[in-house]
């Protein structure tokens, strides 16, 4: 308890201390008590102060009031018992604190009110005036505040139907309770909402006042909807559904099938409800199958399994039997929905299957073996065809080496043949020709008869030197032995140009290395070869010969813009020109690649590895011309 002996003093101490009850004395040394009740009150932080005016001096009715006016709780009038005064203030403070605590429950009410998310109306019960709106209310109907009171309920568009409303009124009054689940209200708009309507009847102040609670459930009836046809949806695709479909409750009981899964299993959805549906599952497999699945159940697991059901009537059904959980909102398990697939034609075709591979089996196993036998004949005949063929091989080899002596000895034979045309044939009509030319000029004059026949002796010696000299030519150019392969290749296609007027060109190698004798030879055949398939079969109008030594390798390039050889030609066993050409390169352990074009001509590559030898007499030499003897 503070004391306080002048008006401002207590002014202080009730800022100071904030008491539930000031005790004011309206006759103060400094201010009046009524002038420190006006200040307590009119502050906005103390106006709440419960203050008590006494005096034993203003004591008039006027005095009283004008106290009470400047917001005073009470007047007191002196003189007064303390035990007397001590009541007077309780009964005071009680009287201010039940109307805090109305004023508070009235702000509690007008918060809960205004912010309900329900529309709330209050009527008039006797006329049916609508006293307040909450804002809810107004937000969905679209109406004001000022739309909605003072008028009947009746009276507003919302509400529209007069009969109805009145009608609704009329039950309230009588029951003091009415409840619509579903009823139509129409907004400001235009727009149709549908709404739950609550109202009851209740006492305030002596007065009976109707409540009206008004939830918008347009959302809800269109989830509703939306869920009828979703399940409508649900039972038309199980209907038709190509598989057996079926739901469980939590703890994996069966509480839907559709038809196909009775189709299936033949249970009735009756007899399948809880467990019932493993009535028909195959001895073999029930247990196991009832095992996975109560796992599934119970660890919240998917469920996958291959199993059978046997009907009343024998028949099996072999099905893939799935399910996974059906989750909420939350993701709590509801339940599990699953398939079952009608595997059985698949199943038959397996064992069939199965069957015939067995059946495959035996075959496959006396098959073998009687390819095992056969295994053992064929490599008997092997090895009888192998000695053949070493046999056959070994006659080839001894037929290609008789082939490289004779053509050895052809070659030495045509070398002889030239040699012996050019230098004793050759030499001898020289002789003869000089002769002549001897007995012309030592003729008297007057034979003129002798002397023609002497020049047509000439001319004839003439023929016969190029005669001579054509056919050492041809059995085998003195050039080749005396100036090396370059002279003779030059020689041969200038000779080659003038007799069938093709265009030839010739790149020789710039430094020839010593070549074998039998190496030089065979090049000079295959180029001879080439030439004269041209000639033949190309209808060319330029050649080009490419001559090139490679340190380790001699190689040759032919090359024509005829029409082109053909595959066939190129393989075929009866081309004598191209067979010799490989029979040759084959001696030298070289290689011999043809390439033809269509239309754009023929290119015959030769590769002939150099090997030294030590023997002079078996090296040509390169470029170092030797003088000719005879007429050549």
């Amino acid at each position: 308890m503070l004391e306080a002996s002048t008006g401002k003093e207590g002014l202080k101490a009730v800022c100071e201390h904030r008491p539930d009850v000031v005790l004011l004395d309206v006759v103060l040394p400094d201010i009046s008590g009524v002038d420190a009740c006006r200040q307590i009150k009119e502050d906005q932080d103390l106006k709440n102060v419960f203050v008590i005016l006494s005096s034993g001096i203003e004591i008039s009715s006027e005095y009283q009031a004008n106290g009470l006016n400047t917001g005073a709780d009470g007047y007191i009038v002196k003189p007064i018992s303390n035990k007397e005064l001590l009541a007077r203030v309780q009964s005071m403070v009680r009287i201010k604190r039940a109307e805090e605590a109305l004023r508070a429950s009235e702000t509690r009410y007008r918060r809960l009110f205004e912010t309900a998310q329900d529309g709330i109306l209050i009527l008039n019960e006797e006329t049916g005036q609508i006293d307040d709106v909450n804002p809810f209310l107004t937000d969905i109907l679209g109406y004001s505040l000022e739309e909605l009171t003072g008028k009947k309920l009746w009276e507003v568009g919302a509400f529209k139907n007069t009969e109805a409303s009145k009608s609704v009124f009329a039950e309230l009054q009588h029951k003091g309770y009415v409840r619509y689940e579903d009823l139509p209200l129409s907004t400001k708009d235009g727009r149709e909402i549908a709404v739950e309507f609550v109202s009851n009847v209740y006492m305030v102040n002596h007065h009976k006042v109707i409540q009206c609670n008004i939830r918008d459930i347009t959302a809800r009836r269109l989830a509703e909807e939306e869920l009828r046809r979703s399940l409508k949806l649900f039972h038309t695709i199980a209907r038709v559904s190509p598989v057996g479909l079926f739901r469980t409750d939590s703890e994996g009981q069966y509480i839907y099938v559709n038809e196909y899964w009775s189709d299936i299993t033949g249970l009735s959805p009756e007899e399948a409800y809880g467990e019932g549906w493993a009535k028909t599952l195959c001895p073999a497999d029930k247990e196991r199958v009832l095992n996975e699945w109560h796992l599934a159940a119970q660890r919240d697991l998917p469920f996958e399994s291959e199993f059978c059901f046997q009907q009343q009537n024998g028949i099996t059904k072999w099905v893939i039997g799935r399910a996974i959980a059906e989750r909420g909102v939350h993701a709590e398990r509801l339940g599990y929905v699953g398939t079952i697939t009608d595997i059985t034609d698949r199943k038959r075709m397996e064992e069939e299957l199965q069957r015939a591979h067995d059946g495959l089996e035996e075959q496959v196993e006396e098959r073998t073996a009687q390819l095992v036998a056969s295994n053992v004949l064929l490599k008997q005949e092997i090895a009888k065809r192998q000695i053949v063929g070493d046999k056959l091989k070994e006659s080839q080899e001894r037929l290609r080496n008789l082939a490289k002596h004779l053509q050895k000895i052809r070659e030495q034979e045509r070398s002889f043949l030239s040699r012996e045309l050019h230098d004793e044939l050759g030499q001898a009509l020289t002789g003869m020709k000089m002769d002549i030319r001897w007995i012309e000029r030592r003729l008297p004059e007057g034979n003129a008869l002798i002397l023609e026949r002497l020049h047509s002796i000439v001319m004839l010696i003439d023929s016969a030197i190029l005669s001579v000299q054509r056919l050492s030519m041809a059995l085998r150019p003195p050039a080749l032995d005396d100036f090396g392969l370059n002279e003779v290749i030059a020689l041969v296609l200038k000779d080659f140009e003038k007799r069938t007027n093709i265009t030839c060109e010739f790149s020789p190698t710039p430094q020839l290395a010593l070549v074998n004798k039998e190496i030089s030879t065979e090049m000079f055949r295959i180029f001879q070869e080439a030439l004269t398939n041209i000639a033949r079969h190309a209808g060319a109008q330029k050649i080009t010969v490419i001559l090139q030594n490679l340190e380790d390798r001699l190689t040759m390039e032919v090359r024509d813009d005829g029409r082109g050889i053909t595959k066939k030609e190129i393989v075929d066993p009866t081309s004598i020109g191209i067979t010799g050409m490989r029979e040759r390169i084959y001696a030298l352990e070289g290689t011999l690649e043809i390439k033809g074009v269509q239309g754009k001509g023929t290119t015959v590559t030769v590769n002939i590895p150099l090997r030294e030898e030590k023997e002079n007499n078996n090296i040509t030499k390169g470029p170092g011309p030797k003088k000719a003897q005879g007429g050549g």
